[in-house]
């Protein structure tokens, strides 16, 4: 029972368990189709380059200071293609007119070319994707109340990962994380809430949200620089101390609500709650179920400080827990029943969090023009989490040239440190140590609507007997 245990919680991820596929078969298949794929990738990326209009002689581009792409005068259909915000425009009228009166549409299609070119647990690449569907409805243009609004996400997600092949724990890919890990293929609604913000005293409005979570619009929306994992890091694990909040919950989709304070001066959460069921929901619609094995609550505090037109910063402070109970990872916990067999003590799971964030550089004329960087950890008790402590840090720059406004850079770290007890339970299976990574990326906007990610990872697993995965990959999202 202790091997099984171990073995089952070494390869979880949010409860779902990802496979780490010893088919060859079925890896020789995946190994034929990564060259023709990544070739239409290259070619895709080269010929949006070889479509970048000319200058005249002479001319010079038409920089605005609130303009984040630098442009010469749209002249011809094919200048307007290339200079307007998305890839479809405004389908002669229809789009605007829609926002106008409340609803707004948007797709976004992000492709990844992935590879785990040494190290790991196995050397392998892979090519997969999503597409992202959101609808927006905000009641009050539509002539209803004020401060209503319906949010819709669903997730397509296609082709493969290789989530797996760097380690359990690496996470190098957050954006093929959802509908669902592993090899799943589909279209899923993983968020669908309703929202009403409401007057509270100066300076701050409260918000009430409830329905179906997406756990990464969450995320996102609480701190900013997560990037739905496809504007900056792809790595989970550095953008927020993820491994020690894996097993207290079941997924990234779940039903649930919050209730926060917005600040409207800094235009960001400064407090709250979030409550949410603990199973996964992504391919049901089942309220019950999701609150069956129990309830994930968080509590946050933000305080802030800097004028909003120049150098902001805040430290976040975080507390949540789960009413899910979990196995206890000390063996002293595994007892033998007669008649019934080994049995283990079940505990619940919780921790702290803090994170910094700092902007130290502003651009003159253009406030999206920054850059920041970001300290956090969490911790809790070494029994249940298999993870007890995680630290990360990550500097960013938005706009880094003034040539290159729109462009984006990124570096960051992690190290988490895994229980001891888990270690032990684990240790007849396969010797564990404490895992660390460090990534770097450059965001190339091509246009508004088409970036070009170029991001590298340097990953040690979980598993003591591997080498260091080096990951490097390739990122495309196009705006519709």
């Amino acid at each position: 029972m202790a091997l099984d245990v171990a073995g089952a919680a070494l390869f979880l991820f949010g409860g779902i368990a990802v496979r780490l596929s010893s088919n060859e078969q079925l890896r020789t298949q995946r190994a034929k189709k990564i060259m023709t794929i990544k070739q239409l990738m290259i070619v895709g990326v080269l010929g949006s380059a070889l479509l970048v209009p000319p200058l005249s002689a002479g001319e010079s581009p038409a920089v605005s200071p609130t303009d984040k792409t630098v442009v010469s005068k749209p002249t011809n259909a094919l200048e307007r293609l290339w200079t307007r915000d998305r890839l479809t425009g405004d389908w002669f009228g229809v789009r605007t007119s829609l926002a106008d009166r409340g609803i707004t549409l948007d797709v976004r299609l992000s492709q990844y070319y992935q590879g785990v070119a040494s190290g790991g647990v196995s050397q392998n690449g892979a090519y997969g994707g999503t597409v992202d569907y959101r609808v927006n409805i905000d009641a009050h243009k539509l002539g209803l109340w004020e401060g209503f609004s319906l949010n819709m996400h669903a997730r397509t997600r296609f082709g493969s990962d290789v989530n797996s092949d760097a380690g359990s724990f690496a996470l190098q890919n957050t954006g093929m994380l959802m509908p669902l890990p592993g090899d799943y293929h589909g279209t899923n609604i993983t968020g669908l809430t309703a929202s009403q913000f409401f007057p509270l005293f100066a300076g701050r409005v409260g918000n009430v949200t409830v329905g179906k979570l997406d756990m990464i619009d969450t995320l996102t929306g609480l701190f900013p620089w997560v990037g739905y994992g496809q504007d900056g890091f792809m790595n989970a694990n550095g953008m927020l101390p993820i491994l020690p909040w894996i097993g207290a919950v079941q997924g990234l989709s779940l039903w649930g609500g919050s209730l926060m304070t917005v600040n409207t001066k800094y235009k960001m959460p400064e407090s709250g709650i979030i409550v949410a069921g603990t199973q996964n929901v992504t391919t049901s619609w089942d309220v019950a179920d999701s609150f069956e094995d129990g309830v994930w609550m968080a509590g946050f505090h933000r305080f802030f400080w800097g004028d909003p037109d120049g150098k902001i910063g805040h430290i976040t402070v975080m507390a949540d827990g789960s009413t899910k109970s979990q196995a206890s990872n000390d063996r002293n916990d595994i007892v033998f029943i007669p008649g019934q067999g080994l049995a283990t003590e079940q505990k619940n799971p919780w921790d702290i969090s803090a994170f910094l964030y700092q902007e130290f550089w502003r651009a003159e004329g253009n406030p999206d023009r920054k850059a920041n960087f970001v300290i956090g950890g969490n911790a809790g008790p070494d029994n249940p989490q298999f993870a007890q402590w995680t630290v990360f840090a990550n500097v960013e720059a938005h706009g880094p040239l003034e040539v290159r406004p729109n462009d984006r850079i990124g570096v960051a770290g992690w190290y988490s440190g895994l229980s001891d007890n888990f270690k032990e339970l684990a240790s007849p299976v396969v010797d564990l140590r404490d895992t660390w990574g460090v990534e770097l990326y450059y965001n190339v906007a091509i246009n508004k609507w088409l970036h070009v990610t170029a991001d590298i990872q340097f990953v040690m697993n979980e598993r003591a007997n591997d080498d260091i995965a080096v990951i490097p990959g390739v990122r495309m999202v196009m705006d519709f």
